[in-house]
């Protein structure tokens, strides 16, 4: 059960060696990733509880929520160490990419477990790590749009097949800002509430946003700008980079004008050990859209009938390289299909 505390302090503290130690030290994070993960990965067996033992505690709530005072710490001692008049821009756009990897794969993966809660303070600690990534958005689009709308045409965040996924990144990062906009205008028109009244929720996402870059360039100027955005760059390119992964060539058919509802065929799963430690089970992912109020430490562990070929960390770098990511994704789509499955 530690391991969901541990494995994330782990990521978060690579991320503060450059702003403690050496600038050079920013690399940290992509090491502990993209290179330690999947050893440790290949070590250890999956995730494979059955569901009757699975259990959840109150430590599991102080896991999860310890992330937001750890994220703002490398946020505020970022700016602080950046707002030094020796420090390049070059340096401020290094410090933040390493404060990002924790914010994407930390910082927005608890996000992503809060903004489903039940409790409404829960759900605004999940909105408050969103806008420190500039990406506040995403509670709107993901609960109301996502989940209603995955793999079809009509979700932003659904990649197609043979969608690469730089052509993907840029198609789904505006069209989600369009399609969160226009699910909370229905929310209000349905209401007779006007669409810029005080209500609207994605003016507060986005005033909160710019207060947030005019405090880092208060702290620390033109490098306190570079520092953030480097820092939401790397945590929005890394969640986008799951979504692609998540339910990449995956569709639900058409019946009788309806989409057919979502089964375990729609989403790719993953076991992997580690890499759900440290993301607080993203990776049971086929689970969480069957039922998505449930709370992390209780989502399925059995295997399910379309599970990822690789762990996170491997197919992140699999998605980076569309060649490869083709060559392996698309053959396993073609033997889903010849088995009658997608």
């Amino acid at each position: 059960m530690f391991f969901y505390l541990v494995t994330p302090l782990i990521l978060i503290a690579s991320s503060s060696l450059g702003l403690l130690l050496n600038p050079s030290w920013s690399v940290s994070p992509f090491i502990w990733v993209f290179i330690l993960v999947p050893i440790i990965d290949l070590v250890l067996p999956y995730l494979s509880k059955q569901d009757a033992d699975l259990k959840e505690n109150v430590l599991h709530n102080f896991f999860i929520l310890i992330i937001l005072p750890c994220i703002l710490f490398l946020i505020v001692f970022g700016l602080i160490v950046v707002s030094d008049s020796s420090i390049s821009i070059l340096v401020a756009a290094a410090l933040g990419a390493a404060v990002g990897m924790s914010g994407g794969s930390i910082g927005i993966t608890t996000a992503h477990e809060l903004i489903h809660r039940q409790n409404k303070y829960m759900r605004g600690i999940g909105v408050f790590l969103l806008v420190l990534c500039c990406y506040g958005h995403f509670r709107i689009e993901h609960v109301y749009g996502h989940h209603k709308h995955v793999a079809t045409k009509e979700d932003p965040a659904t990649a197609r097949r043979g969608e690469n996924f730089y052509f993907y990144f840029i198609r789904c990062v505006i069209n989600s800002v369009i399609s969160s906009w226009n699910i909370e205008k229905n929310i209000l028109d349905k209401k007779n509430i006007s669409t810029f009244s005080l209500q609207n929720r994605m003016l507060h996402y986005f005033v909160l946003e710019i207060i947030f870059l005019f405090i880092a360039f208060f702290i620390a100027g033109i490098n306190g700008l570079v520092f953030v955005i480097f820092h939401s760059f790397v945590s929005i390119t890394l969640l986008e980079l799951v979504n692609y992964i998540q339910h990449y060539g995956l569709e639900r058919k058409m019946e009788n004008g309806k989409y057919e509802r979502f089964t375990d065929h729609h989403s790719w799963n993953s076991r992997h050990i580690s890499a759900n430690w440290s993301t607080f089970n993203l990776g049971l992912h086929t689970e969480h859209h069957q039922s998505a109020s449930k709370h992390y430490p209780l989502l399925s562990q059995e295997e399910k009938v379309i599970e990822m070929p690789a762990n996170y960390s491997i197919m992140l770098i699999m998605a980076l390289i569309p060649p490869i990511w083709f060559l392996v994704m698309d053959k396993k789509i073609n033997k889903l299909k010849t088995l009658n499955i997608n």
